[in-house]
Parts: C-alpha cells; sequence; structure tokens
C-alpha cells in the first residue's frame, strides 16, 4: 500500500518547512480567516429563513454544528497538525493515497475555489450600486471588478501577516453591525414569531443552504506552514470560528423573525431591507457598507488559501516547481497568486448560477476523500506524530465521520442534473491534467512519486 514505500532517500524526504520562517498566523487571525473561509457574516442565509422559517433554522443549525462542522473541524485539526505544511488536505490525501489523488483533490479545491472567487467581483459591485443608489456604466463596472480583485490579490502578496490582520479587521466590522440591528430590532420584536417553521419546511434547499454556509473548515490547512504553533493553534481557532459563524447566522435569523415573518419571500438583500427599515437610515447604510466588506473578506481569505494550497502542491513536487516560486521578501508565492487573479479574470466574466452550485458537488468529493485520507492514515500509520488526536479510534471514529459523509452523499443526490455534468466535467479535466503534468514534468528532479509519509516538521 501507500504507506509501504517509504522512500530512505533523504532528497525525497518533504522539505520540512518551506514557509516564510516565521510562523505568523495566532489563533486570532487563523480564527478570523476561518470566519471567512467559512461564513463570513449572515448575509446568505436568507434562504435557510425561506425553506424553514426561524425555529426550524435555529435548532437545525444547532444540529449541523455538531454533526457537520464539529467532525470536519476535528478532522482539520489532527491532520492539520500532523502536516504542517502549505498544501494542508493536498499532503494528507498524499500520504494515505500517493500522488494521483493527491493531485485530483488539489485540482478540484483550486477549481472550486477560483468559481468561488469569481462571484465576488461582481457582487462587490453590486452592492457598491445598491448603497449609493447608483448604476454604472459597462466599462466602470469591468474597471471596479478589475480594481476590487487586483487590489485584494495584491495585498495578499505583502504577507500572510497582511492578510490575517485585514481579515481580523474585516471580520469585526462585519459582525458589529449584526449586533446593533439586533439591539435596535428588539423594541418593536415579536418574541412569538422566533419559535415559528414554515409550513412545509424545505429540508432539501435548507440542507443545501446550510452546507454552502458552513462549508471550508478544512481550508486553512492549506496555510500550515504559516501557522505559529499549529498544534495549539488550529484546534482553538477552529473553536472558536465555529462559534463566531454560527451566533451571528441564529442572532440575524430571529432579529429578521422578529420584525418580518413573511418567510416565503426571503432573499439575498432581504437583511439590508430589514436594517433600513428598523435601524434607520444610518444604521441601515453601515449594514449595506458591512455587507460589502464581508465581499472583501470572503475574496482575500479564499484567493490567499488557495493560492498557498497550489504553492505547497509544487514544493511538494507534483505540480511544476515554478508555481511554488515566493517573492523573497513577504514569503509569498507571487506565481500561484498571480495564476488565480488570472482565472478569476477568466471567469468572472462567465454566468453564474450553475457553475457556483456546482461548487457544492465538487467540494462533497473533496471533503470524502479527505475523511478517507484520515481514517486511512489512521489504520496504515500508527506512528504517524499527532500533536492534535481525535480522541475516540475504531469505530467510533468511523461513527463521527459518517454524518459529513452522509450529508455529502445527500449534497451529491439532490443536485441538479446540469449541475452534477459541470462537476463531473471539471473532475474529469483533472484526470486530463495529471497525465499532462506528469508527462511534461515527470523528468524533473522535483517530481517524486513517493506519498509524503511522517515526517518531523
Amino acid at each position: 500500500g501507500a504507506m509501504s514505500k517509504i522512500d530512505e532517500n533523504p532528497e525525497n524526504e518533504p522539505d520540512k518547512q518551506k514557509g516564510s520562517g516565521e510562523r505568523s498566523l495566532g489563533v486570532l487571525a487563523l480564527t478570523a480567516l476561518l470566519f471567512f473561509n467559512v461564513g463570513g457574516g449572515p448575509i446568505g442565509t436568507e434562504g435557510l429563513q425561506q425553506a424553514g422559517g426561524p425555529l426550524f433554522s435555529v435548532i437545525g443549525l444547532v444540529v449541523m454544528s455538531l454533526v457537520w462542522s464539529l467532525p470536519v473541524g476535528l478532522m482539520t485539526s489532527e491532520l492539520g497538525t500532523a502536516f504542517p505544511k502549505d498544501g494542508g488536505y493536498v499532503l494528507w490525501v498524499d500520504a494515505a493515497f500517493g500522488k494521483f489523488w493527491a493531485f485530483q483533490v488539489g485540482w478540484w479545491s483550486w477549481t472550486a475555489g477560483v468559481i468561488d472567487c469569481a462571484i465576488y467581483p461582481s457582487m462587490f459591485v453590486a452592492s457598491l450600486q445598491s448603497s449609493f443608489g447608483t448604476s454604472l456604466s459597462d466599462g466602470a463596472r469591468q474597471a471596479a471588478m478589475l480594481l476590487f480583485s487586483g487590489g485584494l490579490t495584491g495585498l495578499s502578496l505583502f504577507g500572510i501577516e497582511i492578510v490575517g490582520a485585514a481579515a481580523t479587521a474585516f471580520s469585526v466590522a462585519v459582525l458589529a453591525p449584526v449586533v446593533l440591528l439586533a439591539l435596535a430590532c428588539l423594541p418593536q420584536s415579536q418574541p412569538a414569531a422566533w419559535i415559528q417553521s414554515v409550513p412545509q419546511p424545505d429540508v432539501v434547499a435548507w440542507v443545501n443552504v446550510a452546507l454552502w454556509n458552513l462549508q471550508g473548515w478544512d481550508s486553512t490547512s492549506t496555510v500550515g506552514s504559516e501557522v505559529d504553533n499549529p498544534s495549539r493553534t488550529y484546534p482553538r481557532a477552529l473553536l472558536f470560528a465555529n462559534f463566531l459563524v454560527v451566533l451571528p447566522y441564529m442572532v440575524m435569523l430571529l432579529t429578521a423573525a422578529g420584525v418580518d415573518q413573511d418567510y416565503g419571500s426571503y432573499e439575498v438583500g432581504r437583511y439590508y431591507d430589514i436594517a433600513f427599515k428598523n435601524g434607520g437610515t444610518v444604521l441601515g447604510a453601515v449594514f449595506a457598507a458591512s455587507g460589502t466588506v464581508a465581499i472583501m473578506g470572503l475574496f482575500t481569505a479564499a484567493v490567499t488559501t488557495f493560492s498557498y494550497q497550489m504553492c505547497g502542491m509544487a514544493e511538494s513536487g507534483m505540480i511544476p516547481s515554478v508555481l511554488g516560486r515566493r517573492l523573497p521578501r513577504f514569503h509569498t508565492p507571487y506565481v500561484a497568486l498571480f495564476c488565480s487573479f488570472l482565472a478569476i479574470q477568466v471567469l468572472a466574466l462567465l454566468p453564474f448560477t450553475e457553475i457556483l452550485s456546482c461548487y457544492n458537488f465538487v467540494y462533497s468529493f473533496q471533503l470524502l476523500l479527505e475523511m478517507a485520507a484520515l481514517l486511512r492514515l489512521r489504520a496504515r500509520a500508527p506512528e504517524l506524530d499527532r500533536p492534535f488526536r481525535i480522541p475516540v479510534s475504531g469505530y467510533a471514529l468511523w461513527a463521527l465521520m459518517l454524518p459529513p459523509a452522509l450529508l455529502c452523499l445527500f449534497v451529491l443526490s439532490t443536485c441538479k442534473l446540469l449541475v452534477a455534468l459541470v462537476g463531473l466535467g471539471i473532475m474529469s479535466l483533472g484526470l486530463v491534467l495529471y497525465v499532462l503534468n506528469r508527462g511534461l514534468f515527470a523528468a524533473g528532479p522535483r517530481y517524486r512519486a513517493v506519498p509524503l509519509v511522517p515526517y518531523d516538521p
């Protein structure tokens, strides 16, 4: 099996530390990066209210935290601390199943990340237009979108510390208005509405929206080389981020339900209307501005994590080493960031709905493979140093991973045919790229067909 192919040749050992040399992401910065990789504030949870109403949604979010966020967070804590290197889950899959599957999971997550990011420039412009009540010409729209993605990708070049600090500031700017709005709505709120649900909850729609708003707990594993004291930082940041993501969702759903019980007509943007109507012009404007900041945070966190993932893949010889080049001063993967930026520009021109919904589809396959890697490494590499270890093993560990696996299968089995076709198209392109990549770059000295077996970080 994969674990037996340990190569004794020291040249084949993974580089001990390829990051900035300074592990500069602490608990606060990593929590903020996680906050944006997973949630990024309550905008986008309107669909939960529409599909289930307030009571169903709050109970549902508690259940989802236990059966989805907790197991995925525990997996990320165990494997992120066992492989504290840039590349994250790609390296876990490499250690468990070898280069082929590692390359696939890297391709799936990078394309899913680029697809996710490509929607933010147009969301940013739409949000600006609605905040200022103006409409931009086509040329101005394109320029604003380019400025948005170029400016924030540029910010990522100045080092992960800057990104962490920006994400922390963005988080405060996104969460404070939620608290202010909740307080402003309390006097005219009808608490009886908090225990209502819609007559026939649409469970399929609700679960899909909930997963969309709770995906990405594994994302920050890709910046493993930049995390200070990973065995302490990962578990804490994952725990704090879970509260930071889910509590504002609940507060917002209950606040909105207290003043507006027309759940059937909730769509993205409804919270802005509620803010203007119940909080006045100033709070309405602040709330709208926080939505714009959230989009900036979502983009920055995503483009950073998947560019470091690409860099980690290059550094462990899976893709051409040029993609692992870093700026000497800031140690940021500038080639990977530039490639991601270009891909986002191309995709930002495409019509979005179907492509966007295939994100859930591709991510489900990715997560299933990561969970399989966790179980296989427990069985095949018991000696792997795990600074944080999930406190269960054997059947109990399988039982812990069963609910997220079932939720992934639920997403795959309930998606539309077109979404499945686009998703499978993206995935089959990964097979072609793997063959091309091996043919073109296998001769290079950096290509290692040996799995990343346990090493000393």
